[in-house]
């Protein structure tokens, strides 16, 4: 990772009903700040095919570099959906390089990023496989407008998060909070869980508390950290 100019921030995802961390996600960023789907657009084709995987590889060794194995969390790692052209060769050196450090699977979740500008039929092998090897899926970015709802109704990934501009406003915003109270029970019928990115505020926590939505990220949680696992201060909802 340092030879390309990359780095790698973990931040928590907490699960503020059992005051626990349920995951850490892996943060790339390039040598300017770039995300990590900002730096996969500028590649060209022929790299675009196994930079995911290096990221994936990276993240997985700092992690356990830095003591994920003893922490009970899962690691979840961004992937670019679009990169996955056959979800089995795509997956299996990023196994190697679990097992190798120690990380079982069923720790591992992918979070596709892009995934809605993916045919169905590729989704739904990636989600296969996946699910047939170990690793959790989920669906990153589901928005106001609903966009991705029926995606992950028809494929159901196992996870799906929120985007932070939706979860952010809602303690200031009646129109957020309505659409989150329609949109999460829809969720929830599902049999999907729900990450809530973007929680900066208690205001925003007890919100998403009242929707029954209990896994969280966000600078009132934790702040990313570098090459470390942070460790957020969780406090049980008041009975």
């Amino acid at each position: 990772m340092s030879d390309s100019g990359l780095t790698v921030a973990f931040q928590p995802i907490a699960d503020v009903s059992a005051s626990r961390v349920y995951a850490y996600e892996a943060i790339i960023r390039g040598p300017k700040g770039q995300t990590s789907a900002q730096i996969f657009e500028s590649l060209p084709p022929e790299a675009k095919a196994t930079f995911d995987q290096r990221c994936a590889a990276g993240a997985i060794r700092w992690a356990m570099a830095v003591g994920l194995g003893d922490s009970g969390a899962r690691l979840l790692i961004p992937v670019q959906a679009q990169s996955i052209d056959k979800p089995a060769e795509h997956l299996e050196p990023i196994l190697r390089v679990s097992r190798h450090a120690g990380l079982i699977a069923e720790r591992l979740i992918f979070g596709l990023e892009g995934y809605r500008q993916v045919a169905g039929r590729d989704l739904a092998e990636i989600i296969d496989v996946h699910r047939k090897a170990g690793p959790l899926t989920a669906f990153v970015g589901l928005g106001p407008g609903h966009a991705g709802l029926a995606l992950c109704g028809r494929y159901l990934p196992d996870l799906v998060t929120l985007e932070s501009e939706l979860v952010s406003a809602i303690a200031s915003s009646w129109s957020r909070r309505l659409v989150l109270e329609d949109l999460t029970p829809r969720i929830r019928q599902l049999g999907l869980k729900v990450i809530a990115t973007g929680v900066d505020s208690e205001a925003v926590l007890q919100r998403l508390r009242g929707f029954g939505i209990t896994l969280v990220q966000g600078e009132e949680i934790a702040s990313p950290a570098l090459r470390s696992l942070p460790t957020p201060t969780l406090r049980r909802a008041a009975a």
